[in-house]
């Protein structure tokens, strides 16, 4: 008896989220600050006119639709609440929507200055999730007639299940002259995602630490930096899973090229991660094609990741020229 491609990635799906804490696992991403309020609600409205964020991330891509996430995002500088608002909707396919994860999120961020220097933000996320399970699409192997092939009903039968639940988070963030950095905590209540009383079916909280630099190389043309350099450093910790990213991000007048890793403590994956991007006033776009470098003993077609990010930016009434001494990446 054979199995198809598609059949050995649904079957793989299967095997790696039995257990249910690999299920609740947050998408894995590759842009951080091109929709900076996923990484910490204490960034919202932080460049300060009005973001529209559209993004789209498909992992895996020749396995059959492995891990497909959508997500849109809004936020602004609201001057009469000293800070930002944002929201933010998400939706995360796996195994062909076997697994359906969608979000909802709202946040608000005090900002505040403390000196020339010195400027920081706080910021709470309330929202509502919802989690599923559909097993009806799975074919497993006794489900397959040996003689001619036909489907017919296996011996075990998996139960789907959905739920919905509130979800938390907070985050914080520093700026000094041209650095940045912040911290989030989301899950802050480990939401359970599964119904009956497994001990298992929870979200795992998610700590998250960023730092960075915006370093000027060519310096300001009538008013505007010519050329600069971003380092960044991004470290996830969900469950017993890490996610250590870090890469270098050069802005040439419009245009963005970039190169980033990611990794665990032991090596146990990696990627490199090649990234593009155009941007003006009103609308910035960027691109990357994540390459595998896990061990090859794990013989999945494809194991890279291509994923888009365009972002519009609405500013009407000269807010960005009050936030302008906030350096933070745009991209």
């Amino acid at each position: 008896m054979y199995m198809t491609s598609k059949q050995g990635i649904l079957f793989l799906l299967i095997s790696l989220f039995s257990g249910s804490y690999l299920i609740a696992q947050d998408p894995v991403y590759s842009h951080f600050y091109a929709n900076s309020i996923q990484l910490n609600p204490g960034l919202a409205g932080i460049e300060g006119p009005a973001r529209v964020y559209i993004g789209y991330r498909n992992q895996w891509p020749n396995s059959g639709s492995s891990y497909i996430t959508y997500q849109a995002a809004y936020d602004q500088y609201v001057e009469k609440l000293q800070g930002g608002i944002g929201v933010r909707v998400l939706n995360d396919k796996q195994g062909g929507g076997v697994f359906n994860a969608y979000n909802l999120d709202l946040m608000y961020s005090y900002q505040f200055k403390v000196s020339r220097f010195w400027n920081f933000s706080g910021g709470l996320q309330a929202g509502m999730g919802q989690r599923s399970f559909n097993p009806g699409s799975l074919v497993f192997g006794d489900m397959i007639n040996p003689i001619n092939g036909t489907l017919v009903q296996g011996l075990d039968q998996l139960n789907g299940y959905s739920r919905i639940y509130p979800d938390f988070a907070a985050g914080f963030s520093g700026f000094y002259k041209n650095m940045y950095g912040g911290i989030a905590l989301h899950h802050l209540f480990n939401p359970v995602i599964t119904s009956g009383s497994d001990p298992t079916g929870t979200v795992p909280r998610k700590f998250s630490a960023h730092l960075g630099a915006i370093i000027p190389i060519i310096q300001k043309r009538l008013g505007k930096e010519i050329m600069q350099l971003s380092p960044n450093f991004v470290f996830i910790q969900q469950q017993n899973i890490q996610q250590i990213n870090y890469g270098l991000d050069m802005v040439f007048r419009d245009f963005l090229l970039g190169l980033w890793t990611r990794h665990d403590f032991l090596f146990n994956y990696g990627n490199i991660i090649f990234t593009a991007g155009y941007g003006t006033n009103t609308m910035r776009f960027r691109y990357s094609y994540d390459v595998k470098l896990s061990s090859p003993a794990l013989r999945i077609p494809n194991m890279g990741a291509h994923e888009f990010s365009l972002l519009i930016i609405y500013d009407s009434s000269g807010i960005r020229n009050k936030r302008s001494a906030i350096k933070y990446p745009k991209f």
